[in-house]
C-alpha cells in the first residue's frame, strides 16, 4: 500500500477506537493521538528504500534497518510493532511525555499491518515464522487501492461530521 492509504487507514482505525472507547480522550485527546498514529502507520515501511518514511534524514535509519531485513520482514510483524513501540515509549519517557501516546503509535503500526494484509504479498504477522497472513485482494498502486483509499477518506469525513454535528465531541474535545 502507498503511504497515503496507510495514513488515512490509521486515522480511520483510530476514530473507530475512540468512538468505541470515548474515555480514551481523557488520556490522550484524539487530535494529539493523530501524530503518533500516523507516524506508527508509516514506520513499518522503513525497510523499503523508496518508501515515504525512508527519505531525507530517515534514510540513515532505513539503511540500518535494511541491513537486518528485506521489505515486509520483521518490521511487518507483531515483533516489529513491539520493538518500535518500545523504542517510542523510551523516547516519550526520556522527553517527559505521557506514555499513553505510545498506544496511538501502536494502533497506527497495527493499522499498517492490517492494510498490508489486504495486499497479495500479505504479512508475516508472526515473524520469525515465515507464514504470511492476509486476504490479498488489493494490489499496491492499483485502482482497487485508489478506491479503498477514497472510501476510507469518505468514511473518515462522515464520522468526523457526525461527531461534530451531533455535538458528541469525542474526537475534538481538548
Amino acid at each position: 500500500m502507498r503511504h497515503t492509504t496507510h495514513i488515512f487507514f490509521s486515522i480511520f482505525i483510530l476514530i473507530i477506537i475512540y468512538e468505541i472507547y470515548p474515555d480514551l480522550r481523557d488520556f490522550v485527546p484524539f487530535v494529539y493521538a493523530l501524530i503518533p498514529a500516523v507516524f506508527g502507520a508509516l514506520l513499518p515501511d522503513i525497510d523499503h528504500p523508496r518508501a515515504f518514511i525512508s527519505q531525507g534524514y530517515w534514510s540513515v535509519i532505513s539503511r540500518v534497518v535494511r541491513m537486518t531485513t528485506g521489505h515486509r520482514g520483521w518490521t511487518h510483524s507483531l515483533f516489529g510493532a513491539g520493538v518500535f513501540t518500545f523504542i517510542f515509549m523510551l523516547i516519550l519517557w526520556y522527553a517527559g511525555v505521557k506514555l499513553w501516546y505510545s498506544f496511538a503509535f501502536f494502533i497506527g503500526y497495527l493499522s499498517h499491518l492490517i492494510s498490508d494484509s489486504l495486499n497479495p504479498t500479505k504479512v508475516k504477522w508472526l515473524w520469525p515464522k515465515q507464514s504470511r497472513y492476509g486476504v490479498g485482494i488489493i494490489r499496491t498502486g492499483s485502482k482497487e487501492e485508489d478506491t479503498f483509499t477514497w472510501v476510507i477518506i469518505f468514511v473518515v469525513s462522515g464520522l468526523i461530521y457526525l461527531d461534530i454535528a451531533y455535538g458528541r465531541f469525542i474526537l475534538f474535545k481538548y
